[in-house]
């Protein structure tokens, strides 16, 4: 019983099964919405349809890829395949072996379709034909009364490790999901980080790693300069300078890559440095405020008693008496800040770089107006090895496809009175190409090509 299972769990049969239910996980979970890939269109549907959902979740069907039923056949499929590389091995390593055991009768082994015989000139000895064989990159053993050869001897490994590669993306996949830290922080022109967990924006929250650390970095923002060409924006340039005094730039398609930590672009703001005194000209507050008001949109913040609504305009222009701008380009860069206090409000007026606004006995001075940037960051440690595996898996289909297993036998004897060179071969795979190989190879020895 226990041999019957073990034949059926190894079988071709149970590998197709497996991978048809997870081809059906895999599009059940495209189908469904999954909490953690798909949070908010989750928490919308949960809002209109809950008994539904409350019914997809107690199945698991909402987190499908981590569900005790997807587990369990990635289990059996690594259990499958765990088996066949046990059972192939002494296959492999047969036949990878070579040995004078293998050298036969080339006219009546079976398994070799393609048999020919061909006359040889006079001054072609058998063992010239042997080495013209080894010219051509046959692995050959035996003489002119009978020889074995072989072309690509190793290429039942690539088999071997095509199959290994997938225990590697396995490993680099854990690897990957028990390391990730995923987060984003706001970087403002000047400012320094050392990775500071408390840094991190709070909305989404980080996603920590079940093993190892948060990253741990330490560089300074240099610059953020963004790129706009005829009201479009097509880059971003920002320069930062790591411990080292290197300095490293972060574009659109460029993040900043250290210590298995990237740090990828992902949004732009304005970051004022605001100032408010008092009627003396006593400094009450003043602060770098990150403002995310691009195209046009308003934020809000606070300094001192009172809080602010500000809505920038990168090109400033007054449109019919309306506040507009001309483009997205930074060239009339332009506040417009609403003043209020107990809600209700206080001032309201236009501020540029330099410029101040007046109310109620303060100034509020707004002196600087550089960039910040959001990054998105994200650790994992076992993308190598998953790179590895995919690169191996690659190498293995290459390499068994390509460099396919050629075998001939041959012997010279005598026939009908001539002189000949009797041999059958076969290949793993093309045939008709293989046999077409040999005929050349053959007929270019014999001189009748």
């Amino acid at each position: 019983m226990f041999n019957n299972l073990r034949k059926y769990l190894s079988s071709l049969r149970f590998t197709i099964l497996l991978i048809s239910l997870l081809a059906l996980i895999f599009a059940i979970g495209l189908w469904v919405p999954q909490k953690r890939l798909l949070k908010a269109i989750y928490l919308e549907w949960q809002r209109n349809s809950p008994t539904l959902v409350a019914f997809l979740d107690a199945l698991g069907l909402t987190t499908i890829y981590t569900s005790p039923i997807t587990i369990t056949l990635w289990l059996l499929f690594f259990l499958n395949l765990s088996l066949v590389l046990w059972q192939r091995w002494p296959i492999v390593k047969n036949r990878i072996t070579i040995s004078d055991a293998k050298i036969a009768d080339p006219v009546t082994a079976g398994g070799y379709p393609f048999r020919r015989s061909y006359p040889l000139p006079g001054d072609l000895d058998g063992d010239r034909v042997v080495g013209l064989l080894r010219k051509n990159r046959y692995t050959v053993l035996g003489d002119a009364a009978g020889f074995y050869g072989v072309k690509n001897r190793l290429a039942p490994i690539a088999f071997m490790l095509f199959h290994l590669s997938f225990f590697l993306v396995l490993l680099g996949g854990l690897i990957s999901v028990y390391t990730e830290f995923v987060g984003y922080v706001d970087l403002a022109q000047g400012e320094s980080f050392q990775g500071e967990l408390n840094r991190y924006n709070a909305s989404p929250q980080p996603k920590l790693p079940k093993i190892g650390s948060p990253p741990s970095v330490s560089f300074s923002v240099k610059s953020i300069v963004p790129r706009v060409v005829q009201n479009t924006p097509t880059g971003i340039s920002v320069l930062l300078v790591d411990d080292r005094g290197t300095t490293h730039e972060v574009d659109i398609n460029r993040p900043y890559s250290t210590g298995h930590s990237s740090f990828v672009f992902n949004h732009l703001g304005v970051a004022p440095l605001l100032v408010l005194k008092d009627a003396t000209g006593k400094e009450i507050q003043g602060s770098y405020v990150k403002l995310d008001v691009l195209k046009m949109k308003p934020d809000r913040f606070a300094l001192g008693p009172f809080t602010y609504t500000a809505t920038f305009y990168p090109d400033f222009v007054m449109d019919e008496g309306k506040r507009a701008t001309r483009s997205m380009e930074f060239n009339n860069p332009m506040f417009f800040i609403a003043v209020e206090r107990d809600g209700k409000k206080v001032a309201e007026g236009l501020v540029p770089k330099g410029g101040v606004l007046e109310f109620a006995g303060y100034r509020l001075e707004l002196l600087d107006m550089p960039f910040w940037a959001r990054f998105y960051v994200v650790k994992q440690r076992g993308l190598s090895i998953l790179y590895a595996g995919f690169a191996i898996a690659t190498l293995g289909v290459i390499w068994r496809l390509l460099f396919y297993r050629r075998e001939i036998l041959g012997a010279v004897r005598e026939q009908d009175g001539v002189r000949c060179l009797v041999v059958a071969g076969r290949s793993e795979y093309y045939k008709s190409l293989a046999e077409d190989e040999f005929a050349k190879l053959f007929g270019d020895i014999s001189g009748k090509a």
